[in-house]
């Protein structure tokens, strides 16, 4: 059996005595590996479909004289797919505005904005954003897929003739949204740009941290959270931009950060915000300052300097 990607020879060993799932699942971990997804598949010239796919891998390897696999670079399907979903977005915000224009012929203003609101094609919306969840499910991450999921389930409840406050609520979601996914298309675009935007945001807050023992002692437990919120998601930030950087060909595999690689760094570091977790479950203000202080902001501090000298000058 001979496969093929994109027209170019797979190197791989194949086990004829086998079936021909097998080969492709080995095939699919070896293209998983590179970065790329199968988007297509002929096995002896015939085009094999979703639905066709088990029957076909029951087939004994040696029975099959050709697979022909296409592929597709999967940092540049994702990069689509959050184009077509911010598209998507853009579109709900607008179909839930309301008619800037004065009610007509006796109409209510709220009965004109009903019936802008109606005019909109939201069994559509409803359907593409559907479709991208379903479709996109494997490249999209656990809290992304979940906003899609969301917002999937707030057009359904909707409607196809969704009310005021409906729309008012798909406005505001469309626009939390937005931003998040617009965040995550600009890591993919520019990751050098957005590691530069990280370490940027650290150094603007970074003395917060030392007050975290401050806010719990006058009860202020909501901003001390938030605040450790706030630099939690600057790590899981670096954390994805890492693997685009790597493939913009920038060696992050023999990067270190002090004298850790960047496996130990994140291991140490995920520990240390476990504990701080801990204590905040715990109250515990004075383990708070002190992990906060001497453990999550030097090592955070580190970082950026490594990643300072590691980034390409602009």
């Amino acid at each position: 059996m001979r496969i093929t990607v994109n027209g170019a020879p797979l190197p791989l060993d194949i086990d004829e005595s086998g079936s021909l799932g097998a080969a492709l699942a080995s095939a699919d971990e070896l293209l998983d590996k590179a970065g790329s997804v199968i988007v297509s598949l002929k096995v002896d010239g015939r085009e094999v479909d979703a639905e066709g796919y088990s029957a076909c891998a029951e087939r004994p390897a040696s029975s099959v004289a050709s697979v022909e696999i296409m592929a597709e670079d999967t940092a540049a399907i994702r990069l689509r797919a959050l184009e077509t979903l911010l598209e998507l977005l853009s579109i709900a915000k607008r179909a839930s505005q309301d008619s800037p224009f004065p009610a007509e012929g006796g109409e209510t203003r709220a009965e004109a904005a009903q019936s802008a609101g109606s005019s909109a094609d939201w069994a559509g919306l409803r359907t593409g954003t559907e479709d991208m969840r379903d479709a996109f499910a494997g490249l999209f991450a656990a809290d992304e897929l979940s906003f899609v999921q969301l917002f999937a389930e707030l057009l359904g409840r909707a409607g196809d003739a969704p009310d005021r406050a409906s729309r008012i609520e798909i406005s505001a979601q469309a626009d939390r949204l937005a931003s998040v996914f617009g965040e995550r298309l600009a890591e993919l675009r520019s990751p050098v740009a957005e590691m530069r935007t990280a370490a940027t945001l650290f150094d603007a807050r970074s003395g917060e941290l030392a007050e975290l023992p401050v806010l719990l002692q006058t009860g202020k437990e909501g901003e001390a959270m938030k605040a450790v919120l706030y630099f939690i998601e600057i790590f899981n930030k670096v954390i994805r931009i890492i693997p685009e950087l790597r493939r913009s060909g920038i060696d992050t595999g023999s990067l270190k950060v002090g004298d850790s690689t960047m496996a130990e760094f994140y291991g140490s570091f995920n520990d240390i915000l476990r504990q701080l977790t801990e204590a905040f479950e715990h109250k515990d203000a004075v383990l708070i300052g002190d992990l906060a202080e001497y453990e999550v902001l030097p090592r955070m501090k580190c970082f950026f300097a490594a990643m300072g000298e590691a980034l390409p000058e602009s």
